[in-house]
């Protein structure tokens, strides 16, 4: 069409769905916003915040140049909505005293990324976790200079959990090995804490 005719029918094509799409637009606003408000309880868990500490026991190559020692732990755990999984980013300390006057104490600080699988449990919540991290040692024989250096660690290990709402407490132990160049370190931190 051209002409009056073909400017009277996109005139009045324009009119007619100017409501409809009107209409469109109002329909999926609100499905949008209904989705964003029920989006937090849905598709966002709420972040749960560890603090924890205890004993650290050396194994392997380590045994030989420390002592048992004590460790500190403070992290943010993070819920995957509908799995039995979870993120767990943390910071650690281990300070391993050493009786033997060849070595110089102990010290690794780590960095660590778990991911935490949950048991289904009542009461006390089982679950295992594993992941991966840097940890810098401090330390070495103690008539030569201090070495520092960072490495990549893994670990592995199981805890359990109790107090799902609010505050709770929590329970765990981990095998950590860092593999330094041609040796490997190992040791076994025992943790107790609270998580909010």
């Amino acid at each position: 069409m051209t002409g009056p005719e073909s400017f009277s029918a996109c005139i009045h094509y324009k009119i007619i769905s100017t409501p409809l799409s009107s209409r469109i637009i109002m329909r999926r606003l609100l499905l949008v916003i209904t989705f964003l408000i029920s989006a937090p309880s849905v598709a966002w868990a709420q972040p749960r915040v560890m603090f924890g500490g205890g004993f650290t026991s050396p194994q392997g190559d380590l045994r030989d140049s420390a002592d048992p020692g004590w460790h500190l732990n403070a992290g943010v755990q993070i819920a995957i909505p509908t799995l039995p999984v979870s993120l767990r980013g943390h910071g650690q300390l281990h300070r391993l005293d050493s009786r033997n006057n060849d070595y110089r104490d102990t010290e690794f600080l780590s960095g660590v990324l778990s991911v935490v699988f949950n048991l289904p449990g009542v009461g006390l919540e089982p679950y295992l976790l594993a992941g991966l991290g840097s940890y810098r040692f401090n330390g070495g024989v103690a008539v030569a200079e201090r070495i520092q250096r960072s490495d990549t660690g893994y670990h592995g290990g199981f805890g359990v959990v109790t107090g799902q709402l609010g505050l709770g407490l929590f329970a765990e132990v981990r095998y950590v090995r860092i593999d330094q160049d041609d040796v490997a370190i190992s040791m076994t931190p025992l943790t107790l804490g609270v998580r909010f």
